[in-house]
C-alpha cells in the first residue's frame, strides 16, 4: 500500500484509509468559487461607489431626514437610526468592507464544507477571525490571527488547498477535541485513549440547557464515526436532539448511530460515554497519529472477539438508514388538531390526537424528497399514515404511544430489517381467523412466538398470554401495548413451564417455520394446541413434524402478507393426551 493510498501514524501504521479521508469533506468546486471572487468584487464596487457619492456629494447632513422620514415602527411611529453617531458612521467603508469579506469567506466554506468538517476549536477559531472586527477594541494587525485574510481568488486558493491538504490532521484534532473534552479526571486516569467508559462533565448547564462546546465535542465524535461507517453526516441540531432524549431518560443508556455510540446522563449534567470496541481502536489509531509514543499498542489493535456488553448488538449494524431520516424522525412531534376556539383571546386550540405524530412545518419543507423512506421506517414500527382533509397534512397514527420511541430509534438509527428477520406483520383479519380457529377458553395460558409488534397477540387475551421476540424494538412496542413480553431468541428460549395454546406466525425462509413449528411442540401441554399460518409447502410433511399432533388445515389465504406474493394456509395442530 503506498503512502498516497492510506494515512499513517509515526509507527507506520495505518489509520484511515484514502476513501474515507477524501470523504471526510465534500468535493470542491473551484468554479463556484470562482463564481464568488467575481460577485465579491462586483458588491465591493458597488459599496466603494455608494460611500463616494455620498461623501463627494455631502449629503450625509439631509440622509437622516430620509432614515426617520421613510420608515416606522410596529405601531406606525417614526423609527429613527439607533446605534450609530451619524449617519456618516453608517456609511463607514471600512466597517461595509469588512462585513463584506466575513459574508463571502463564510459563503466560500459553506460551498466547501470543509467549516463543518473541522474540529470544534478550529471552527472556533475560524468564527472568531470572521467576528473579531465587530469588537470596538479591534485593531487591525494588533493581533494578526484575528485579521480576516483579504478574499481574492489566490488567497480563497491557497487557503482552501491548504485546509484539504489538512484533512487527516483535521480528522486527528477531532477525534483529539473530543478526547481533551472528557473530565479531567478520567483523561487523568485513563491516558492511553478511548476506553470502554468516558466521562464529560458539564454537558448540560445548572439550568439544564445543553452546553454548546460539550455538544460541539459530542457531534465531532458522530460524525468520525459516521465516516468510518460510510453513513452520511449527522445533522448538528439532531446531535441536540439527541442529548436532549437522553436528559429525559436520565440514569439510562441511549444507543446512537447504528449501535456505535451510547450515553448516559446524570442529574449533575455529566455524561458517560461508551464508544463500540469496533470504533474504539480505530479512534486510537487516529489518536496515535498525534502521540504516537502515549497510546499503548494494546489500545490499537482490533478486537478479535469484541466484548460489547451493554450495546444491543456485538456487531455494528451496516444497514443503518441516513442520518438525515434520523434527523427527521427526532424532530416529530405529538400530531395535534386545530378547532374553532371557544376563547375569545386566540382564534383556535391545539388539540393533541392521541398516538397520532407529525412533521412541523419547516420539516415538511426539508423533508419532500424524503417523504417515502421516511414513511417506510415508521411502517416497520406500526405507524398508519393519515392525512388531515383540508390541507392534507400528513401525519402518522399508531395503536400505542410511539413518540419517545420514535426518538429513539431515530438515535439508534436503524431498525430490524423486514427480510433478515422476517418480520412481516400478520394483518388483522388472518389474526383474527387464526385466533376464531383456536377458540381460546378462559384461563388457559397462551404462548405467541415471533411476536413482532403484536399482530395476532393484540387479538389473545393479554392477561392470558406470553409474548417472544428476539428485536428490543418490538419488545418496546408490545410493553407498551400492555403485552407481557420476553426479549429472547425462542428458539433457544427455556421456559421450565408449557402452555395450553400456541399462535404463531414463523419465519419461512430456508425452511426456519420447521424448526419453530418443533419448538413450539415441545412447549405444548398434554391435550394442547398449535395454530400456525404456514406456507403451503408445510401441508406435505408437517405430519413428519408433529408426530403425536392430530392436524388439520384450512383454507388456503392468498397474498396474505404485504410486500409478499405468499399463500398461507392456517393448521391447528391438536397433541393428544
Amino acid at each position: 500500500m503506498t503512502a498516497q493510498a492510506v494515512i499513517f501514524d509515526h509507527d507506520n501504521q495505518e489509520f484511515i484509509d484514502n476513501e474515507t479521508l477524501n470523504s471526510f469533506a465534500a468535493p470542491v468546486k473551484f468554479d463556484a468559487l470562482t463564481r464568488l471572487v467575481g460577485q465579491f468584487e462586483s458588491t465591493k464596487a458597488q459599496i466603494t461607489e455608494v460611500h463616494e457619492i455620498i461623501n463627494a456629494q455631502r449629503v450625509n447632513g439631509v440622509l437622516g431626514y430620509f432614515f426617520s422620514g421613510n420608515s416606522t415602527d410596529q405601531y406606525g411611529n417614526s423609527a429613527h437610526l439607533r446605534h450609530t453617531q451619524s449617519v456618516s458612521e453608517v456609511f463607514r467603508l471600512e466597517g461595509a468592507l469588512n462585513q463584506l469579506t466575513s459574508t463571502y469567506w463564510q459563503l466560500a466554506l459553506k460551498e466547501t464544507d470543509l467549516l463543518e468538517y473541522m474540529p470544534q476549536t478550529r471552527r472556533e477559531q475560524w468564527q472568531e477571525s470572521l467576528n473579531a472586527w465587530r469588537d470596538s477594541r479591534y485593531k487591525h494587525g494588533a493581533k494578526p490571527e484575528l485579521d480576516m485574510p483579504e478574499f481574492t481568488l489566490d488567497n480563497l486558493q491557497s487557503t482552501i488547498y491548504s485546509l484539504l491538504a489538512r484533512r487527516g490532521e483535521f480528522l486527528a484534532e477531532r477525534v483529539d477535541g473530543i478526547f481533551r473534552g472528557l473530565s479531567r479526571n478520567h483523561v487523568t486516569n485513563v491516558p492511553e485513549g478511548f476506553s470502554k467508559r468516558m466521562i464529560m462533565s458539564g454537558v448540560y448547564c445548572q439550568f439544564g440547557t445543553i452546553d454548546y462546546t460539550r455538544e460541539g465535542h459530542i457531534h465531532d465524535l458522530r460524525m468520525v464515526i459516521a465516516k468510518f461507517m460510510g453513513r452520511d453526516d449527522p445533522d448538528r441540531n439532531s446531535t441536540g436532539s439527541f442529548l436532549k432524549t437522553a436528559k429525559a431518560q436520565r440514569g439510562q443508556w441511549l444507543e446512537l448511530d447504528g449501535g456505535s455510540l451510547r450515553i448516559r446522563v446524570y442529574k449533575a449534567g455529566t455524561a458517560h460515554l461508551e464508544v463500540h470496541p469496533e470504533m474504539a481502536h480505530r479512534l486510537n489509531n487516529v489518536l496515535a497519529y498525534l502521540y504516537p509514543t502515549a497510546i499503548p499498542e494494546s489500545f490499537r489493535k482490533r478486537p478479535s472477539r469484541p466484548k460489547a456488553a451493554g450495546f444491543k448488538s456485538a456487531v455494528l449494524m451496516d444497514k443503518t438508514f441516513s442520518n438525515e431520516i434520523s434527523a427527521i424522525m427526532i424532530s416529530l412531534t405529538t400530531h395535534v388538531r386545530y378547532v374553532r376556539s371557544k376563547n375569545f383571546r386566540q382564534e383556535f386550540d391545539k388539540i393533541p390526537v392521541r398516538n397520532a405524530v407529525s412533521l412541523s412545518s419547516y420539516t415538511q419543507e426539508r423533508s419532500k424528497h424524503l417523504m417515502g423512506e421516511l414513511n417506510t421506517t415508521l411502517q416497520a414500527l406500526g405507524a398508519v399514515q393519515m392525512t388531515e382533509n383540508a390541507a392534507a397534512i400528513p401525519y402518522w397514527q399508531f395503536d400505542y404511544d410511539a413518540l419517545d420511541l420514535i426518538h429513539k430509534v431515530a438515535a439508534l438509527g436503524y431498525i430490524p430489517d423486514a427480510q433478515s428477520h422476517q418480520f412481516y406483520p400478520t394483518p388483522k383479519p388472518v389474526a383474527e381467523l387464526l385466533v376464531d380457529l383456536l377458540a381460546i377458553s378462559e384461563g388457559e395460558s397462551v404462548l405467541e412466538p415471533e411476536a413482532g409488534q403484536g399482530g395476532i397477540a393484540d387479538e389473545l387475551p393479554r392477561e392470558q398470554t406470553t409474548c417472544v421476540e428476539v428485536s428490543p424494538i418490538h419488545c418496546d412496542i408490545l410493553a407498551r401495548k400492555g403485552h407481557q413480553v420476553e426479549q429472547v431468541d425462542f428458539l433457544g428460549w427455556n421456559p421450565g413451564r408449557t402452555f395450553d395454546v400456541v399462535a404463531m406466525n414463523p419465519p419461512y425462509s430456508e425452511g426456519r417455520w420447521q424448526s419453530h413449528l418443533q419448538k413450539a411442540a415441545s412447549l405444548v401441554s398434554a391435550d394442547g394446541r398449535i395454530g400456525a399460518l404456514l406456507p403451503m409447502t408445510a401441508k406435505h410433511n408437517a405430519a413428519k413434524l408433529l408426530p403425536g399432533f392430530d392436524i388439520e388445515f384450512y383454507e388456503p389465504i392468498h397474498n396474505a402478507f404485504e410486500g409478499t406474493a405468499i399463500t398461507v394456509i392456517p393448521m391447528i395442530a391438536r397433541k393428544a393426551a
